[in-house]
Protein backbone atom coordinates (compact mmCIF):
# COMPACT_ATOMS: atom_id res chain seq x y z
CA UNK A 1 0.00 0.00 0.00
CA UNK A 2 2.85 2.37 0.80
CA UNK A 3 4.53 1.65 -2.53
CA UNK A 4 1.26 2.25 -4.36
CA UNK A 5 0.75 5.54 -2.56
CA UNK A 6 4.33 6.63 -3.24
CA UNK A 7 3.96 6.05 -6.96
CA UNK A 8 0.32 7.21 -7.05
CA UNK A 9 -0.87 3.86 -8.39
CA UNK A 10 -4.32 2.43 -8.01
CA UNK A 11 -4.62 -0.71 -5.96
CA UNK A 12 -7.30 -2.96 -4.63
CA UNK A 13 -7.23 -5.60 -1.92
CA UNK A 14 -9.38 -8.66 -1.57
CA UNK A 15 -9.93 -10.51 1.67
CA UNK A 16 -9.32 -14.21 1.97
CA UNK A 17 -12.46 -16.25 2.30
CA UNK A 18 -13.87 -19.72 2.70
CA UNK A 19 -15.89 -20.52 -0.38
CA UNK A 20 -18.11 -23.55 0.28
CA UNK A 21 -18.51 -26.22 -2.40
CA UNK A 22 -21.83 -28.06 -2.05
CA UNK A 23 -21.97 -31.50 -3.65
CA UNK A 24 -25.41 -33.11 -3.79
CA UNK A 25 -26.07 -36.80 -4.27
CA UNK A 26 -27.37 -36.24 -7.81
CA UNK A 27 -24.25 -34.36 -8.93
CA UNK A 28 -21.81 -35.44 -11.61
CA UNK A 29 -19.20 -36.64 -9.12
CA UNK A 30 -16.37 -36.82 -11.64
CA UNK A 31 -16.66 -33.14 -12.46
CA UNK A 32 -17.50 -32.13 -8.89
CA UNK A 33 -14.35 -33.81 -7.57
CA UNK A 34 -12.23 -32.18 -10.28
CA UNK A 35 -13.69 -28.78 -9.43
CA UNK A 36 -13.30 -29.21 -5.68
CA UNK A 37 -9.64 -30.22 -6.00
CA UNK A 38 -8.82 -27.41 -8.41
CA UNK A 39 -10.59 -24.90 -6.21
CA UNK A 40 -8.86 -26.09 -3.06
CA UNK A 41 -5.29 -26.48 -4.30
CA UNK A 42 -4.79 -24.15 -7.27
CA UNK A 43 -2.45 -21.31 -6.26
CA UNK A 44 -1.81 -23.23 -3.03
CA UNK A 45 -5.36 -22.43 -1.92
CA UNK A 46 -4.36 -18.82 -1.34
CA UNK A 47 -7.21 -16.98 -2.99
CA UNK A 48 -10.58 -15.72 -1.88
CA UNK A 49 -12.50 -18.21 -4.03
CA UNK A 50 -10.66 -21.28 -2.71
CA UNK A 51 -12.95 -24.24 -1.98
CA UNK A 52 -11.46 -24.97 1.41
CA UNK A 53 -14.84 -26.23 2.67
CA UNK A 54 -16.57 -29.15 0.94
CA UNK A 55 -20.15 -29.93 1.97
CA UNK A 56 -21.17 -33.37 0.67
CA UNK A 57 -24.63 -34.91 0.92
CA UNK A 58 -24.73 -38.01 3.09
CA UNK A 59 -25.37 -40.66 0.37
CA UNK A 60 -22.18 -39.67 -1.48
CA UNK A 61 -20.16 -38.37 1.46
CA UNK A 62 -17.87 -41.38 1.91
CA UNK A 63 -17.24 -41.59 -1.83
CA UNK A 64 -16.41 -37.87 -2.02
CA UNK A 65 -13.98 -38.10 0.91
CA UNK A 66 -12.28 -41.20 -0.50
CA UNK A 67 -11.87 -39.76 -3.98
CA UNK A 68 -10.66 -36.37 -2.71
CA UNK A 69 -8.07 -38.07 -0.52
CA UNK A 70 -6.83 -40.41 -3.26
CA UNK A 71 -6.43 -37.56 -5.74
CA UNK A 72 -4.82 -35.25 -3.17
CA UNK A 73 -2.16 -37.85 -2.48
CA UNK A 74 -1.26 -37.88 -6.19
CA UNK A 75 -0.90 -34.12 -6.62
CA UNK A 76 2.65 -33.27 -7.71
CA UNK A 77 4.33 -31.06 -5.09
CA UNK A 78 7.68 -29.45 -5.82
CA UNK A 79 9.64 -26.65 -7.41
CA UNK A 80 7.21 -24.05 -8.82
CA UNK A 81 9.62 -23.48 -11.72
CA UNK A 82 9.08 -27.08 -12.85
CA UNK A 83 6.21 -27.27 -15.39
CA UNK A 84 5.17 -30.64 -13.92
CA UNK A 85 4.59 -29.15 -10.46
CA UNK A 86 0.96 -28.72 -9.41
CA UNK A 87 1.59 -27.39 -5.89
CA UNK A 88 4.55 -25.34 -4.70
CA UNK A 89 5.79 -24.22 -1.29
CA UNK A 90 4.07 -21.87 1.13
CA UNK A 91 5.41 -18.29 1.29
CA UNK A 92 7.28 -18.64 4.58
CA UNK A 93 7.89 -20.87 7.58
CA UNK A 94 5.39 -18.98 9.76
CA UNK A 95 2.58 -19.78 7.35
CA UNK A 96 3.70 -23.41 7.17
CA UNK A 97 3.72 -23.69 10.96
CA UNK A 98 0.30 -22.05 11.21
CA UNK A 99 -1.28 -24.50 8.79
CA UNK A 100 0.25 -27.59 10.41
CA UNK A 101 -0.99 -26.27 13.76
CA UNK A 102 -4.50 -26.09 12.30
CA UNK A 103 -4.24 -29.67 11.12
CA UNK A 104 -3.34 -30.73 14.66
CA UNK A 105 -6.22 -28.64 16.01
CA UNK A 106 -8.68 -30.32 13.68
CA UNK A 107 -7.51 -33.78 14.72
CA UNK A 108 -7.80 -32.86 18.40
CA UNK A 109 -11.36 -31.66 17.78
CA UNK A 110 -12.27 -35.01 16.23
CA UNK A 111 -11.68 -34.51 12.51
CA UNK A 112 -10.13 -37.37 10.54
CA UNK A 113 -6.94 -36.82 8.57
CA UNK A 114 -7.73 -38.43 5.22
CA UNK A 115 -4.69 -37.12 3.31
CA UNK A 116 -1.62 -34.96 3.76
CA UNK A 117 -1.06 -32.94 6.90
CA UNK A 118 2.70 -33.44 6.70
CA UNK A 119 5.79 -32.58 4.72
CA UNK A 120 5.77 -34.39 1.35
CA UNK A 121 8.24 -37.23 0.91
CA UNK A 122 11.39 -36.25 -0.95
CA UNK A 123 11.21 -32.57 0.06
CA UNK A 124 13.25 -32.28 3.28
CA UNK A 125 13.68 -28.51 2.93
CA UNK A 126 11.37 -25.62 2.11
CA UNK A 127 7.92 -24.64 3.32
CA UNK A 128 6.10 -27.54 1.69
CA UNK A 129 2.84 -29.00 2.97
CA UNK A 130 1.27 -32.01 1.28
CA UNK A 131 -2.27 -31.41 -0.01
CA UNK A 132 -4.39 -32.01 3.07
CA UNK A 133 -7.92 -33.38 3.46
CA UNK A 134 -9.65 -33.27 6.84
CA UNK A 135 -12.85 -35.33 6.91
CA UNK A 136 -15.71 -35.59 9.40
CA UNK A 137 -15.43 -31.90 10.25
CA UNK A 138 -18.45 -30.71 12.23
CA UNK A 139 -19.83 -27.19 12.33
CA UNK A 140 -19.18 -26.99 16.07
CA UNK A 141 -15.43 -27.36 15.54
CA UNK A 142 -13.22 -24.30 15.49
CA UNK A 143 -11.48 -25.61 12.39
CA UNK A 144 -14.81 -25.56 10.46
CA UNK A 145 -15.07 -21.81 10.05
CA UNK A 146 -11.42 -20.74 10.19
CA UNK A 147 -9.94 -19.18 7.08
CA UNK A 148 -7.28 -21.47 5.71
CA UNK A 149 -5.34 -19.72 2.91
CA UNK A 150 -3.38 -22.85 2.12
CA UNK A 151 -3.51 -26.35 0.55
CA UNK A 152 -6.03 -27.80 2.98
CA UNK A 153 -9.70 -28.63 2.61
CA UNK A 154 -12.30 -29.76 5.11
CA UNK A 155 -15.21 -32.07 4.32
CA UNK A 156 -18.52 -31.97 6.19
CA UNK A 157 -21.63 -34.10 5.55
CA UNK A 158 -25.18 -32.78 5.26
CA UNK A 159 -28.60 -34.36 4.77
CA UNK A 160 -31.12 -31.79 3.56
CA UNK A 161 -31.10 -28.69 1.35
CA UNK A 162 -31.87 -26.58 4.41
CA UNK A 163 -28.91 -28.01 6.30
CA UNK A 164 -26.64 -27.39 3.31
CA UNK A 165 -27.62 -23.71 3.23
CA UNK A 166 -27.18 -23.39 6.98
CA UNK A 167 -23.69 -24.91 6.87
CA UNK A 168 -22.68 -22.83 3.85
CA UNK A 169 -23.83 -19.66 5.57
CA UNK A 170 -21.93 -20.58 8.74
CA UNK A 171 -18.62 -20.96 6.92
CA UNK A 172 -18.06 -17.24 6.49
CA UNK A 173 -20.21 -14.13 6.46
CA UNK A 174 -20.42 -12.70 3.93
CA UNK A 175 -19.46 -15.56 1.64
CA UNK A 176 -17.39 -14.32 -1.28
CA UNK A 177 -18.08 -17.28 -3.55
CA UNK A 178 -19.87 -20.60 -3.52
CA UNK A 179 -20.03 -23.67 -5.76
CA UNK A 180 -23.07 -25.87 -6.15
CA UNK A 181 -23.10 -29.28 -7.82
CA UNK A 182 -26.48 -30.82 -8.59
CA UNK A 183 -28.44 -32.06 -11.60
CA UNK A 184 -31.52 -30.27 -10.26
CA UNK A 185 -31.32 -26.74 -11.63
CA UNK A 186 -34.48 -25.75 -9.78
CA UNK A 187 -32.64 -26.54 -6.55
CA UNK A 188 -29.75 -24.36 -7.70
CA UNK A 189 -32.12 -21.45 -8.41
CA UNK A 190 -33.66 -21.75 -4.97
CA UNK A 191 -30.50 -22.26 -2.95
CA UNK A 192 -28.34 -19.68 -4.70
CA UNK A 193 -30.05 -16.60 -3.19
CA UNK A 194 -30.32 -18.34 0.18
CA UNK A 195 -26.56 -18.86 0.34
CA UNK A 196 -26.05 -15.18 -0.41
CA UNK A 197 -22.57 -15.38 -1.93
CA UNK A 198 -21.19 -12.63 -4.15
CA UNK A 199 -20.57 -15.22 -6.88
CA UNK A 200 -22.13 -18.64 -7.41
CA UNK A 201 -20.83 -21.27 -9.80
CA UNK A 202 -23.37 -23.98 -10.64
CA UNK A 203 -21.90 -27.22 -11.99
CA UNK A 204 -18.75 -25.31 -12.87
CA UNK A 205 -15.33 -24.55 -11.50
CA UNK A 206 -14.01 -21.04 -11.04
CA UNK A 207 -13.18 -20.09 -14.60
CA UNK A 208 -11.80 -16.73 -13.55
CA UNK A 209 -13.17 -14.87 -16.57
CA UNK A 210 -12.58 -11.24 -15.71
CA UNK A 211 -15.23 -10.15 -18.22
CA UNK A 212 -17.79 -11.43 -15.76
CA UNK A 213 -18.59 -9.34 -12.70
CA UNK A 214 -17.56 -11.10 -9.51
CA UNK A 215 -20.03 -9.42 -7.21
CA UNK A 216 -17.78 -6.37 -6.97
CA UNK A 217 -16.43 -3.60 -9.18
CA UNK A 218 -13.23 -5.20 -10.44
CA UNK A 219 -13.73 -4.13 -14.04
CA UNK A 220 -14.69 -0.57 -13.15
CA UNK A 221 -11.74 -0.22 -10.78
CA UNK A 222 -9.20 -1.10 -13.44
CA UNK A 223 -10.93 0.85 -16.20
CA UNK A 224 -9.84 4.35 -17.22
CA UNK A 225 -12.95 5.91 -18.72
CA UNK A 226 -12.87 8.66 -21.30
CA UNK A 227 -15.69 10.28 -23.19
CA UNK A 228 -14.82 11.12 -26.82
CA UNK A 229 -17.16 13.44 -28.76
CA UNK A 230 -16.59 13.74 -32.49
CA UNK A 231 -18.49 16.40 -34.34
CA UNK A 232 -20.33 15.53 -37.51
CA UNK A 233 -19.55 17.64 -40.56
CA UNK A 234 -22.74 19.69 -40.28
CA UNK A 235 -22.58 20.30 -36.53
CA UNK A 236 -22.96 24.07 -35.93
CA UNK A 237 -20.62 25.88 -33.54
CA UNK A 238 -22.04 28.87 -31.66
CA UNK A 239 -20.32 32.14 -32.67
CA UNK A 240 -20.31 34.50 -29.68
CA UNK A 241 -19.44 38.06 -30.59
CA UNK A 242 -19.31 37.40 -34.31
Amino acid sequence: MLDAATHRKKMTATMAGNSPCLIFADADLDQAIDSALFGAFALNGQRRTATSTILAQRPVYDTVVSRLAQRAERIRVGDPADPATELGPLPDSAHHDELTARVRLGIREGARLAAGGRRPAGLPEGNFLAPTVLADVESSMQIFSEQICGPMLRVTPFDTDEEAVSLASAVTDPTTSAYLWTSDLQRARQLGPAIGSASLWVNSCNSGDRQVAAGDVDIDFYTQSQTVLIAAEDTPVPRFGA
